[in-house]
């Protein structure tokens, strides 16, 4: 059999006045929360940064005999292989260093 909550009864049966100003805690959650969000957003951020100079310096160093074959494969000119690949170095720099072989993610 399943044991109760781990309710304080002497504290529940305090009027809710008395027992702190819940709206005050929510808020302050709420705030903390949100700093926690910044901060990450904010960490996020530069590491995105940091990976995409890697992954546009790896699509810059590529061999040329390698893009030639990825471009004849394709279909496509070298040319329209470095800028699809700089594109994904801005949109996906995690793959771009994965692929390309950078350090791996």
């Amino acid at each position: 059999m399943q044991q109760a909550a781990d309710f304080d009864h002497g504290i529940l049966n305090v009027p809710l006045a008395k027992r702190g100003n819940i709206d005050a805690q929510l808020d302050a959650y709420k705030a903390q929360q949100a700093r926690d969000a910044r901060a990450k957003a904010k960490a996020d951020a530069a590491l995105t940064k940091e990976q995409r100079i890697q992954a546009k310096a790896l699509v810059e160093a590529a061999d040329a005999e390698m893009i030639a074959r990825v471009a004849a494969k394709a279909g496509k000119t070298p040319a329209q292989v470095r800028k699809y690949w700089m594109s994904r170095a801005h949109w996906e720099p995690a793959l771009v260093i994965r692929v390309l072989g950078g350090a791996p993610c």
